[in-house]
């Protein structure tokens, strides 16, 4: 096996992040995002607004329309208010509606996707991309949380005030810069952080290698299989963390059995890398891919529960798998997967993939509507 990580654990405790005051910012309102606080929100054109999640809209009392003397509104994502049955209008990402015709419970069964159609008489109104509303459901995206928000506008434009509110009730502000530079530092920010032995059960001479992303997010790592890292075109497989399926053996998915045999055929072929990213749910977080599970255990396929809490069919982006390779110095591989999309973002981001190798399993019948599902809603293939 190739030994020539013998400076990365050296080279890692010598490196220290600075940490920027955009991170900062970011990492201080996902924590009060978390807690159910609400945050403020500073957009391009220099507008503000206040955010709360709308999973936490029992905590609010009329806080926030005090605070920013105008109507707080409901900003759901275009697939959210479709998967609801509501025709959602033009090409816009994010709708808008007051919340005053809304109940505490009517705001929780469509925050929560347990609504069985929207209220007849909810009229929305298109956001364009990147307004406050479109900002304020991507930074919930961000922090984890369902990307329904709560916003109420400033009337003020002086930045003067703006500070005054955030000062008076200890809210963090957080620019549209800052959400972007964080998706920057997290996808392709990227440096090894410690390699080290590992030998498994199905491929003995095995070493991983750990991956810290520069925008604080969980750490992805990468396990190379014999000389998977030295090899001309190796064998690599993209797999998103699965708590329940990895960890627990969940039959709801062929996550465990995919890991498990991609391993395993790496060593009968002499080497690879399987890069486990974390990408919990399509890249949801395990809390709301559990709620998702719920409405699938109410009848509705993956596509669909995801689409009821307001998540895309797939949130994941396979930025951090090149910037692995890259940093390991590989750029041809074999990609095994049945996944089209894995290999079209991978070959974008500059990996040229050789050849695509098939990784078919058999299903059990916990699991045949969701690969089936997986089959006819996201283009996979089962050749």
């Amino acid at each position: 096996m190739s030994q020539n990580h013998s400076q990365t654990n050296t080279d890692s405790a010598r490196t220290r992040q600075k940490i920027s005051p955009s991170f900062r910012r970011m990492s201080q309102a996902f924590a009060a995002l978390r807690r159910g606080e609400p945050i403020l929100i500073r957009g391009a054109n220099n507008r503000v607004a206040l955010l709360r999640a709308a999973e936490f809209n029992d905590y609010d009392d009329g806080q926030m329309s005090e605070i920013a003397q105008s109507a707080t509104l409901l900003c759901l994502r275009r697939q959210h208010i479709e998967a609801l049955g509501k025709k959602a209008p033009g090409k816009r990402p994010v709708f808008t509606v007051p919340v005053d015709g809304l109940s505490t419970q009517d705001i929780f069964d469509i925050t929560f996707g347990l609504a069985e159609t929207m209220p007849p008489s909810l009229s929305f109104l298109g956001e364009q991309e990147d307004s406050l509303a479109d900002l304020g459901t991507k930074i919930l995206r961000q922090a984890r949380l369902l990307p329904t928000a709560m916003i109420a506008n400033l009337t003020s434009d002086d930045p003067l005030h703006h500070n005054h509110i955030a000062n008076m009730y200890a809210l963090p502000i957080v620019h549209a810069f800052d959400s972007a530079h964080h998706d920057s530092q997290s996808h392709w920010h990227i440096t090894k952080g410690a390699r080290a032995q590992l030998p498994l059960a199905a491929a003995p001479d095995s070493q991983i290698v750990m991956f810290r992303s520069e925008g604080g997010d969980e750490d992805h790592f990468a396990i190379i299989v014999g000389d998977g890292d030295t090899m001309p075109s190796p064998l690599v497989r993209l797999h998103s963390q699965c708590v329940t399926g990895d960890v627990l053996g969940s039959l709801k998915c062929d996550c465990g059995p995919q890991l498990q045999s991609a391993i395993s055929r790496m060593a009968e072929n002499g080497g690879g890398i399987l890069l486990y990213l974390a990408q919990e749910g399509r890249d949801i977080g395990l809390m709301n891919k559990i709620r998702a599970y719920g409405l699938q255990d109410g009848g509705h396929d993956t596509v669909d529960a995801n689409h009821r809490l307001g998540f895309a069919t797939d949130e994941r982006i396979f930025i951090p798998a090149a910037a692995m390779l890259k940093q390991l110095d590989v750029t041809n591989i074999k990609l095994m997967t049945n996944n089209p999309e894995k290999v079209s973002q991978l070959e974008a981001f500059g990996i040229s993939v050789k050849e695509r190798v098939p990784l078919i399993l058999e299903s059990n019948p916990y699991n045949e509507n969701y690969l089936a599902t997986k089959r006819d809603r996201t283009g996979h293939f089962f050749d």
